[in-house]
């Protein structure tokens, strides 16, 4: 086979007219729970301690913890970024749809004593705050069941369909699904949210092969504003609030307990290489790995090119200070578990190398492969953007900056931990798995692009202004000016990967953010979503609760 040439005429073009997401080839519709009858009345209560009394009763035994008491801490030590964490006044554990609609019901009425907004958690990964409030927080944890809903015959060419908690973690759904021959199209570590996962676009360890988690998602059990307990799909009368989840769902229109996804057939093993090499071989890593990212044509090869702080000849180990160099690492995944493959498509970059490590993991166990990188109790930021090309100059430049935030870490009395910068390779055309073009879902991604990612980590807090102002100058204004070099169409950036500077029409595009604040105002016309990224609808603006706004 020749190698695929990666440029935006093929990328652009044949993808374009290829793609079709998994709900674009079914229409599917899943029962929903019967709505619960409004039990509050706009009189219900005069103070807020009147207001949780009587959300106490409409729930019975459901918890609603504050300070104090250890559910209440142990939703706070989820919150990864720790600049983010807040303390709400209380915290609600629905443990049905049912409950989450009392709940939604109870705020339409009642957020008139909590100005600064329900927040609504699913992992607590995501570092714009949009599961933070000093208020009420909604935890869904209990609402992270797993179901084969549809399990067709082996022979058949369809793949089963996935009932997944709203509150699930990508543990428990690997977990769930070990043995059953099915696999999740979800979150590359276990402790990630699968509910902000899927609604912010979903670049999953098998995107080469079945594209993004988004696309693949075919229904949502949703609760609206009002209460009422909807089944949304592409093809009914909720079809505006699917497009609306598609990569853009944590901007605020209703709570998602159920995710209907399609799965994938179990790859069984996966092989993982992990290589490094020490900064005298930059110029032979960025050589051989820019020329991977032009000529790969192999679905079943998921790598990504990462710059550390560390030992690369004991890549597992964080040795202390003084004794680690600036290390280049390919974290180099196979899906099949075949080793000589593996070598196939990965040998080029084994010469030189200052160690290699060869591990074997299910997809169960994969979901560990990268947590150490990413500890808990951290300050950090993890943003990042889009581009379509990979050079040895763009390497160079990106590490050049990388180095240079890094030393000022630590000529500021900063151990950087596990900051590091990384470059994740996407398969050209999303492999035929993608939207057919940019109005099909909220975020635009019918061109793919391959995705950058700074994960800075520190513990004091005067670094803060310091390593935003990098990312934001530095490595983000490099970024844009680089993909605006190459004169070529427009792309967007993955929505999990977005700053609080990101540019809006750089994300969803004009077009795209016009309709989504239709949809916000529709489904949310009081703004009483309002945590996190707010877009700018006129009730939102009107608050002083909008911060995401047009750019022009």
């Amino acid at each position: 086979m020749a190698p695929l040439i990666h440029s935006l005429v093929w990328l652009g073009f044949l993808s374009a007219a290829n793609a079709i997401t998994a709900w674009q080839k079914s229409n599917y519709t899943f029962p929903v729970p019967e709505s619960p009858a409004n039990a509050f009345s706009a009189d219900s209560f005069s103070t807020k301690a009147d207001a949780i009394a009587a959300l106490k009763t409409a729930l019975g035994n459901v918890t609603i913890a504050g300070s104090g008491d250890y559910y209440y801490g142990q939703t706070i030590a989820r919150v990864w970024t720790n600049q983010r964490k807040t303390y709400p006044d209380y915290i609600v554990y629905p443990e049905t749809p049912e409950h989450v609609s009392i709940l939604m019901q109870f705020y339409s009425k009642a957020n008139s004593f909590w100005g600064d907004g329900f927040a609504i958690m699913g992992g607590g990964h995501f570092d714009t705050g949009g599961a933070q409030s000093p208020s009420v927080i909604m935890d869904l944890q209990r609402i992270s069941n797993t179901e084969i809903v549809t399990n067709p015959p082996k022979n058949s060419s369809e793949y089963a369909i996935l009932k997944i908690g709203g509150g699930a973690e990508a543990g428990d759904v690997y977990d769930a699904l070990d043995g059953t021959g099915w696999a999740f199209l979800g979150p590359r570590a276990a402790s990630i949210g699968v509910g902000g996962f899927l609604l912010g676009g979903g670049i999953a360890f098998q995107t080469n092969e079945y594209g993004t988690g988004v696309d693949n998602v075919v229904a949502l059990e949703m609760v609206l504003l009002s209460g009422e307990i909807v089944m949304v799909t592409p093809y009914n009368e909720y079809s505006d609030l699917f497009w609306a989840c598609t990569g853009a769902g944590w901007l605020g229109f209703g709570v998602v307990t159920h995710f209907y996804i399609r799965s994938n057939p179990d790859p069984g093993m996966v092989t993982v290489g992990t290589i490094a090499w020490s900064e005298d071989q930059a110029d032979q890593v960025f050589e051989k790995t820019a020329a991977f990212w032009e000529g790969n044509n192999d679905v079943s090869a998921f790598p990504a090119l990462l710059y550390y702080l560390k030992d690369p000849s004991d890549i597992s180990a964080l040795v202390p200070l003084r004794e680690r160099k600036f290390t280049f690492q390919l974290n180099a995944l196979y899906f099949g578990g075949d080793q000589k493959k593996f070598n196939e498509t990965y040998g080029q970059f084994f010469e030189g190398a200052s160690s290699i490590v060869f591990e074997e993991y299910s997809l169960k166990t994969l979901q560990q492969y990268l947590l150490t990188n990413y500890p808990y109790g951290y300050n950090r930021l993890f943003y990042g953007k889009s581009h379509t090309n990979s050079t040895k100059e763009f390497y160079q430049n990106t590490f050049a900056i990388y180095k240079e935030t890094v030393n000022g870490m630590i000529a500021r009395g900063e151990d950087p931990g596990h900051t590091l910068w990384v470059d994740e390779y996407v398969f050209p055309g999303w492999n035929g798995a993608g939207p057919t073009d940019d109005s099909v879902t909220a975020w635009p991604h019918s061109t793919s692009a391959h995705i950058t990612l700074t994960s800075g980590e520190w513990t004091n807090n005067s670094l803060t202004e310091y390593m935003y102002d990098r990312d934001e100058n530095y490595m983000m204004a490099y970024l844009r000016d680089f993909q605006n070099g190459l004169g070529e169409p427009d792309i967007y950036d993955y929505p999990n990967y977005i700053a609080q500077y990101s540019k809006t029409s750089e994300i969803w595009g004009e077009q795209n953010y016009k309709k989504l604040l239709e949809i916000k105002a529709k489904y949310d016309p009081e703004c009483l979503f309002n945590r996190g990224r707010v877009i700018a609808t006129d009730a939102c603006v009107a608050k002083g609760l909008a911060n995401t706004f047009a750019d022009s």
